[in-house]
């Protein structure tokens, strides 16, 4: 599943933490923060860091995939993309 947005990715968190059957608080505990916490990130995702992301996701039985993304656009040696 692709996420461009914050919102993509505050959706499909909360989809991960449903799936493995655990409330904001049971994830708090696992994660050690507390419930309001957990909410928090999944309002608002970009109010982590990477390292807090990947361990959220770990918890999560999840993992981050970067990958180019396949568009009309490319990239060069510099990373500027050129149209």
């Amino acid at each position: 599943f692709p996420i461009q947005t914050t919102q993509q990715l505050s959706s499909h968190l909360r989809s991960l933490r449903k799936r493995l059957g655990l409330t904001q608080a049971l994830l708090g505990m696992r994660l050690g923060v507390e419930q309001a916490r957990i909410a928090k990130i999944e309002r608002n995702p970009g109010s982590i860091s990477v390292e807090q992301l990947l361990h959220l996701l770990t918890v999560l039985e999840s993992e981050l995939l970067i990958r180019p993304k396949t568009t009309q656009s490319r990239v060069t040696a510099d990373h500027k993309a050129v149209w």
